[in-house]
């Protein structure tokens, strides 16, 4: 097996991080699990990621490694794939969780299960392990395909751009970690740490993204009483018809604004509003919200009548029930913090 020519402990180091990074945004997912099954997906992926790069790092390090760990850490490579595939494909194509989707976790299962009987010779090194990474590295390359489909396609469900940025370095930071484990054993071209070094600054990438985007957890309103069915005329009129109330009545100066409340003043049921934002806007109701609340304060920095107000005001007065918000959603809409902002347009 081939090794990477860096001091062990500072391999050691960066394997190390990697993952403890992912079992924190395994921690972090769970937290959020009560708010949608796609969060116990993304759990239980970067939990058995976390599991197979432990597994990793004893195998180089710990020569008394006991063998039913091993097949832990396997088992938990098993999982992997599907529990991502899954994600994604429930994240970009909104839909009621299937029954018939636990068929993909029967592999894993199985594995799990056998942790005590399963060896290395008589099992892993006799096609096992290359198996294992062959069904990988398929799961792989649906999640590319499945990505690579909604990106391209134009007429499909609409995300945000954050959404989007994020489901795309989970899969190709994926896949890259899937095929340097393949190529490693399979190909013989690369150190088997190589994969867990190189995820590295792909977790800290996602973790990222995560503190920038916390709606990133958090989907819109699935509707339990069967598909909704508009069709396109009618989804530019009833987006319209919501920004023009946003507009006229400016509900985003209330900072106790809600999807509820959008959804009584348009008169429509919450999840169609939810629908209708997401799919003919391109957003998620808070960036939607948050949206009017950034231009309304870009209005008020730059009028003269308003250069002697306190920016704290200001966010208080367009909707913002906090500092901290205001800051990272101007920042994020303008690329610059509020002072600058204003200091720039005087």
């Amino acid at each position: 097996m081939r090794t990477l020519r860096l001091q062990r402990e500072l391999e050691l180091f960066i394997a190390g991080i990697a993952a403890s990074q992912s079992l924190f945004m395994a921690i972090y997912s769970l937290f959020e699990r009560k708010r949608d099954f796609r969060n116990v997906l993304l759990f239980l992926f970067f939990l058995v990621i976390t599991i197979r790069l432990t597994k990793s790092i004893l195998w180089v390090y710990l020569e008394t490694t006991p063998v039913w760990l091993i097949n832990i850490g396997f088992a938990a490579h098993a999982l992997s794939g599907p529990s991502l595939l899954l994600y994604i494909w429930y994240v970009l194509y909104p839909r009621e969780w299937s029954k018939w989707q636990w068929i993909h976790f029967v592999p894993g299962i199985l594995l799990a299960l056998t942790i005590h009987t399963l060896s290395l010779d008589g099992f892993w090194h006799s096609g096992g392990y290359s198996a294992l990474l062959f069904h990988q590295m398929i799961y792989s390359m649906a999640g590319l395909a499945l990505f690579g489909f909604h990106f391209f396609n134009a007429g499909g469900p609409k995300i945000s751009k954050a959404a989007v940025v994020w489901t795309g370095a989970l899969v190709l930071g994926t896949t890259l970690l899937q095929f340097l484990y393949f190529s490693n054993y399979i190909l013989g071209l690369t150190p088997y740490l190589l994969g867990p070094i190189v995820y590295a600054p792909l977790i800290y990438f996602l973790a990222f993204l995560l503190f920038k985007n916390p709606s990133l957890l958090k989907y819109k309103e699935l509707h339990k009483n069967g598909s909704i069915k508009l069709s396109e005329v009618e989804m530019q009129k009833a987006a319209e018809n919501i920004k023009r109330l946003m507009e006229q009545e400016q509900l985003y100066l209330d900072a106790n604004c809600t999807l509820t409340v959008v959804s009584k003043a348009a008169k429509l049921p919450p999840y169609l509003v939810s629908h209708i934002i997401n799919n003919a806007l391109g957003k998620n109701f808070p960036d939607f919200l948050n949206g009017y609340r950034i231009e309304a304060a870009k209005f008020k920095l730059k009028h003269p009548d308003y250069q002697n107000t306190k920016i704290a005001s200001i966010a208080y007065d367009v909707g913002f029930n906090s500092i901290s918000a205001f800051n990272i959603f101007f920042k994020r809409a303008t690329g610059t913090t509020p002072s600058k902002y204003r200091l720039k347009s005087a």
